[in-house]
């Protein structure tokens, strides 16, 4: 039997963090080639489509809050918490990988942000927020931890249906749907650039990738 070792995940993540930084900042130097005034524009027209600014919309906003709250800082720490407990508690190598991959994903999410935030300082959206917010716009923390972190969850689960030969359509649908309410949450609620969000999703996305490299050479 293979045994099982972490040392392949910590390489992984130290991958992922410079994947996830890279793709910011490629992302970054792709909209100032661009121009702001292109990026702004069609930052505008897909807000046009989702900001919650009728009467016919605004009676989302309870659901709209309640999406975007579980990937504020305080949920998703509290859900780092509960989903990794139980793996680490089994003492089974296999589940020992996967909490701490959940450990650091959440970790790591939160901690590029922020200093990805204070590098590109952008301002957030100038429309009426509707929510409460603080902190630089780009990238989008919700969108990151929505896909670095509960990604890993979906992807956690993927893994341990198809080990049992069930398939993963149903993780992955279950998934690309949570993460992507999410991101759209935060255009709706004015609070983000739809470039933010897709930014956020994309950093993500890169983390997620190498972590699985990692869980699949840890286990």
């Amino acid at each position: 039997m293979r045994k099982t070792s972490v040392r392949p995940l910590l390489n992984w993540a130290g991958v992922g963090i410079i994947a996830s930084v890279s793709v910011v900042f490629l992302l970054a130097a792709l909209g100032a080639l661009l121009g702001t005034d292109a990026i702004l524009s069609m930052d505008e027209r897909i807000q046009q489509l989702f900001y919650l600014n009728s009467d016919s919309r605004i009676y989302l906003l309870p659901f709209i809050s309640f999406i975007t709250a579980l990937g504020s800082f305080n949920l998703s720490a509290i859900a780092a918490i509960g989903f990794s407990i139980p793996f680490l508690l089994q003492r089974r190598p296999r589940f020992l990988i996967y909490g701490y991959a959940l450990l650091s994903s959440f970790a790591m999410m939160w901690i590029l942000n922020t200093l990805l935030k204070e590098i590109f300082r952008r301002s957030r959206p100038e429309l009426e927020h509707l929510l409460v917010v603080h902190g630089y716009s780009y990238p989008s923390g919700h969108a990151m931890i929505s896909m670095g972190f509960y990604g890993m969850i979906f992807v956690i689960w993927a893994i341990e249906r198809h080990q049992r030969l069930s398939g993963i359509a149903l993780p992955v649908l279950c998934g690309i749907a949570f993460i992507v309410l999410v991101g759209l949450s935060r255009i709706m609620l004015g609070v983000h650039f739809p470039t933010d969000v897709f930014t956020g999703f994309a950093a993500g996305l890169a983390w997620i990738f190498c972590m699985i490299k990692g869980i699949k050479r840890s286990v």
